[in-house]
């Protein structure tokens, strides 16, 4: 009987290996020159996020779909540090399994039945709400692997074996993008349904006068001194039309689960053509909120989603968030989940250059959870705080408590426009302390496109 060879890929393997391309493996030029090669610089390239050497080993035309959400999957500065720290530690953790003794690396057409083993991440992404990014990544580690099979084609060119099936790979990147309990990690997608700022100095924030769609001087509308009739504006206000009309369905379900303006217009990158913002319900995770904003460009006359962050879930009782305008030129976004004495509060800080789109600057990260007693009866705190690219701490930096109390305050008391809001009628966090009496801005779906209509 024959006998049966599986490979088992490693790290330390893959790294072998990957010192040998041009040695025992057959690799020349870059190019895998057996089927074997391309399985193995496949792997590597998964573990590891390698986008261009991934991307490389397809036959795919880079001007299609299917390249374009690969190359958004595997960019990691699309997602917050920590989001990405989990995905790089789920990536890092796959192995595959697959018969060599059954590929014909003599013939151009080679199908090899594959099975990925990927650590189970799912509940931690999704019920581990306190552990943190170093826990969730720790526990990880040790995860039980969840088996994927698919059959991979490859066909032999001239740059060596390439993956013809490649859309089924996608599978393996689910991963990637998901929501994680406490993190922001969802990727800006083409589909929102489906995360040096400057010193921020204390003040005493004052509740603002209610909001009037139709005031031309309202934050969610044009000042009287832009260019509201220009061809630019015209058109972005069709494009933008076409936009909510799309996800309207998605955005009223949020009017009606959280009794909210939903939507608004606001020149973020100063261009005098404002942005379009909106809250729907999030086709990618079922009943939770994502917050959209799209910008459009004069010069190419397209729009763009340059932002997409999940906020909430509907009917949560412990959950509570926020979207705000600092009054210096800030877009904030707030989660928290606080239950029994113990919180997890995430803060997302965006900001745009003039007539640039919004780009992420800072994030605030703390978990709260109660003391306990050690072995010698003192108490001990399992809180875990972090800062990035806010106040003083340009890198990611942990800090105390109070320290980011500081901070958290800081942020807060700088608020000039709060644009939406709902914080929990049972519990008191200091975002709900500082901004609950602020009037929101925004208007209702209805009300926009009546506005885009003008």
């Amino acid at each position: 009987m024959r006998s049966v060879k599986y490979m088992m890929i490693s790290l330390l393997m893959v790294l072998a290996l990957s010192l040998q391309l041009t040695g025992c493996l057959g690799i020349t030029n870059g190019n895998p020159s057996t089927p074997n090669d391309t399985l193995i610089s496949l792997m590597a390239s998964v573990r590891n996020f390698q986008k261009d050497e991934f991307l490389g080993l397809l036959m795919i035309d880079k001007g299609s779909s299917v390249y374009r959400e690969y190359d958004e999957i595997l960019d990691l500065d699309a997602y917050t540090t920590d989001a990405a720290k989990c995905y790089k530690t789920v990536a890092s953790g796959i192995e595959t399994k697959y018969d060599e003794s059954s590929i014909d690396s003599k013939s151009d057409i080679v199908k090899v039945k594959v099975t990925f083993l990927i650590p189970s991440w799912k509940d931690l992404f999704e019920d581990d709400m306190f552990s943190g990014p170093d826990g969730i990544c720790a526990k990880l580690e040790k995860a039980d692997k969840n088996k994927t099979e698919m059959t991979l084609r490859l066909i032999k060119t001239k740059d060596g074996y390439k993956i013809k099936n490649h859309e089924e790979l996608m599978e393996i990147f689910d991963f990637v993008g998901y929501e994680i309990a406490g993190l922001s990690g969802e990727p800006y997608e083409s589909d929102p349904t489906e995360s040096e700022p400057s010193e921020p100095q204390p003040t005493n924030p004052q509740p603002t006068k209610p909001a009037d769609p139709t005031d031309p001087t309202d934050p969610t509308e044009p000042s009287e001194t832009e260019d509201v009739t220009g061809p630019s504006r015209v058109t972005a206000y069709s494009e933008y039309k076409k936009i909510i009309e799309e996800y309207k369905s998605d955005i009223e379900w949020y009017e009606k689960t959280f009794n909210k303006h939903s939507c608004g217009l606001t020149d973020f990158n100063n261009d005098n053509v404002p942005e379009l913002f909106f809250f729907a319900k999030s086709k990618y995770s079922e009943n939770y909120v994502n917050f959209c904003v799209y910008t459009f460009n004069p010069n190419t006359k397209k729009t763009s989603l340059v932002l997409v962050e999940t906020l909430t879930q509907a009917g949560s009782d412990i959950s509570e968030f926020f979207v705000s305008r600092t009054k210096d030129g800030h877009l904030v976004t707030y989660r928290g989940y606080l239950s029994d004495g113990s919180s997890i509060l995430t803060y997302n800080l965006y900001a745009s250059a003039d007539k640039s789109p919004l780009t992420f600057t800072g994030n605030m990260f703390c978990t709260i959870t109660p003391s306990f007693k050690d072995s010698e009866g003192k108490d001990v705190s399992a809180n875990v705080c972090t800062l990035t690219g806010v106040d003083k701490y340009k890198e990611h930096t942990s800090v105390s408590l109070e320290e980011y109390r500081r901070v958290e305050k800081d942020v807060l008391s700088s608020t000039d426009i709060l644009i939406s809001a709902s914080f929990q009628k049972n519990a008191t966090s200091p975002a709900k302390e500082l901004l609950g009496n602020y009037n929101q801005s925004g208007c209702s779906c209805a009300e926009l496109l009546n506005i885009l209509n003008m």
